[in-house]
């Protein structure tokens, strides 16, 4: 019986120690990149000006499209 219990308090703290290696240490969680919020806002600008001219396209494209459509009903 007593291997039983040896068998069981091994495999929880195995177990345990698996969780506490997969969880990040207190000083990671409050390890802060600086340059992380810099880059996403230059590539959020580069997205916005990339959407910006699809949008104008778009646009252009459908005025395009309305008048062939008011030429062709003539």
């Amino acid at each position: 019986m007593s291997s039983t219990n040896g068998r069981d308090i091994s495999q929880a703290a195995l177990a345990t120690a698996e969780a506490a290696a997969s969880r990040p240490s207190p000083a990671d969680k409050f390890n802060i990149d600086r340059g992380g919020p810099a880059k996403r806002a230059v590539k959020l600008l580069a997205l916005q000006q990339r959407f910006q001219k699809l949008n104008e396209y778009c646009d252009e494209a459908a005025a395009e499209i309305r008048a062939s459509l008011g030429r062709s009903a003539r």
